[in-house]
């Protein structure tokens, strides 16, 4: 158990299969790897004091508890060597819920915690025990009859005109019997946000001249006492006040509105005003990718700044259309110090991805590259697998003399209560010993896993690049479309405002560069459309020469 401060963690990790030892976030490097990154978080943020113990792992089905790994667990447990387990998923530990309230419970008797580091889930929190219950014990029939009833008092009172809960609207307090009174001091800051709309036309303009002006979102306190608000606007919280029709003196519901009992702020003019402008400014999705707009990478387009994804937006020049990728986080809150992505042709950016199609094709280094990278990933993998059985057979060999001498000692004369510690130091390394064999029955699955995979053949490959440029050319948007999500794994834009950085591109079957590019005869600079830039490792960077991109791809 914990001494002073310290609390003793045991990690659990566990996988079955090849594709989940091969998957990078549930194999059990990723778990690890997750796992001591929410207690370091914890350690660092929380001011906890976590101390791993040992880290458990299993290579079995969670059908039973019949594992090595969780077996050793359970006997650790129950001699108090750590205070709380730390997992992934609860699904690493079981799939029954039969078996899991039972070391639940087993765990609850010897004073040890659960943490479940994907689902929130920590029971040396009181939060976290009632959560677990409420997962484990009939969780789904009491969250369904709940959430039943929560919509049919939400609709009553929607229907009857009040308000349905949560944080007040800026403009209203909540009254008595829920019903919406008009705060004076916040009716100024309501007009003000509807008339510099219809003024500036832009969100974002409005959210910055706010908060030039001093203005901030509506303070309000939660039952609990906990202050909500006062921070500054950005684009999304000027349209959540812009869409509202409560200022109208309605009340909205599942897509519904009805007649509110509170009194309006706005008049219809204003507000019809507004949503004009708004519907003018958007640009929607589905007509974009019907074929009545360019673009064809939004379903793996994202911004290599923040991760968030690319959307679309146009300006209008002499009665024409041009189109733009933009990150959307700069979209609702506008350039950052830290932040500030360059919107990027539409044309120009889906145009590069097809000229990179082309690329492939016509420069046969780059297809032996592809085709050298992956006999090299191939060897490489294999060299890993190797050396992990032979560390893991070295671990076997001096568990097995551990055991020979634990059961040298039982033979001598001692008392009763050595012979029981020993027992229990036996039985820990013969599970031990388990676990070991396990994991390198897994690696050898692997292995003929690996040596069943063929590398890529250059004339096949040639064969499909062909057929996708031939469909590219023929004009159809939705053919694009499909060869977009085909070929390409992800289109990541790491431009900045002042058009400097890269466009990163990873093909689905070929994501990774050839350790040994340099060897790859370069492109000639002036005669090619691209060169090949060789001075950073294991590059594979292609620098395109249009200026509407100004840019570099990253290519396999």
């Amino acid at each position: 158990m914990a001494r002073g401060n310290v609390k003793k963690v045991a990690i659990y990790i566990r996988v079955s299969t090849v594709e989940q030892s091969e998957n990078d976030f549930s194999s059990l490097d990723g778990q690890l790897s997750q796992c001591q990154a929410w207690i370091e978080n914890r350690n660092k943020i929380k001011s906890q004091n976590y101390e791993i113990h040992e880290i458990y792992k299993d290579t079995r089905s969670a059908k039973d508890l019949k594992r090595p790994g969780i077996k050793r667990l359970q006997k650790d447990a129950k001699d108090g060597k750590f205070d709380l387990i730390v997992v992934t998923k609860l699904d690493r530990v079981s799939r029954s819920l039969h078996d899991f309230l039972k070391l639940v419970s087993e765990l609850e008797n010897e004073g040890v915690d659960i943490a479940v580091v994907t689902q929130e889930i920590d029971t040396s929190t009181p939060a976290g025990k009632a959560l677990q219950r409420l997962l484990l014990v009939f969780a789904e029939f009491e969250r369904d009859m709940n959430s039943q009833r929560t919509k049919e008092k939400m609709l009553e009172s929607a229907k009857q005109g009040l308000w349905q809960g949560g944080y007040p609207p800026l403009g209203y307090n909540i009254g008595k019997g829920a019903k919406l009174v008009v705060n004076e001091e916040e009716v100024k800051e309501v007009e003000e946000i509807f008339e510099r709309y219809i003024e500036l036309k832009s969100t974002l303009k409005v959210a910055n001249s706010l908060n030039n002006d001093g203005y901030q979102t509506k303070e309000w306190v939660t039952r609990k006492g906990k202050p909500k608000g006062g921070t500054e606007y950005d684009a999304g919280k000027v349209i959540r006040v812009l869409k509202s029709q409560v200022y109208l003196g309605k009340i909205e519901h599942n897509g519904e509105v009805y007649e509110g009992k509170h009194d309006p702020i706005l008049d219809q003019d204003m507000y019809d005003k507004a949503q004009r402008i708004m519907a003018n400014n958007r640009i929607r999705p589905k007509a974009y990718q019907s074929g009545n707009s360019p673009a064809l990478l939004s379903s793996v387009a994202k911004c290599g700044l923040c991760s968030s994804t690319l959307t679309t937006t146009n300006t209008q020049k002499n009665g024409k259309k041009y189109y733009y990728y933009k990150c959307l986080k700069k979209n609702e809150e506008g350039n950052t110090e830290d932040h500030a992505p360059k919107p990027l042709s539409v044309s120009a950016l889906d145009e590069f991805v097809f000229n990179s199609f082309q690329l492939l094709k016509e420069t046969p280094q780059l297809l032996r590259a592809a085709k050298r990278k992956t006999e090299f990933e191939g060897t490489s993998k294999m060299e890993k697998l190797d050396k992990q059985i032979a560390q893991l057979k070295e671990k076997i060999k001096s568990t097995k003399q551990e055991i020979s001498k634990t059961k040298s000692f039982l033979t001598e004369n001692i008392g009763d209560r050595s012979k029981d510690i020993l027992l229990d130091e036996l039985e820990n390394l013969a599970l031990k010993k388990e676990e070991f064999e396990d994991e390198i029955k897994l690696c050898e699955k692997e292995k003929k896993h690996l040596a069943r995979q063929t590398s890529i053949n250059i004339s096949t490959y040639k064969k499909i690049l062909n057929y996708f440029i031939s469909e590219w050319k023929d004009g159809d948007n939705k053919k694009r479309e499909h060869i977009v999500k085909t070929l390409i794994h992800s289109v990541n834009a790491n431009v900045d405002e002042n058009g400097t950085g890269m466009i990163e591109m990873q093909y689905i079957a070929d994501k990774q560069l050839e350790k040994d590019w340099h060897k790859i005869r370069k492109c000639e600079p002036g005669k090619d459309q691209v060169r090949t830039l060789a001075s950073i490792g294991s590059p594979g960077r292609i620098r395109t020469y249009d200026p509407a991109v100004n840019s570099r791809l990253l290519c396999p």
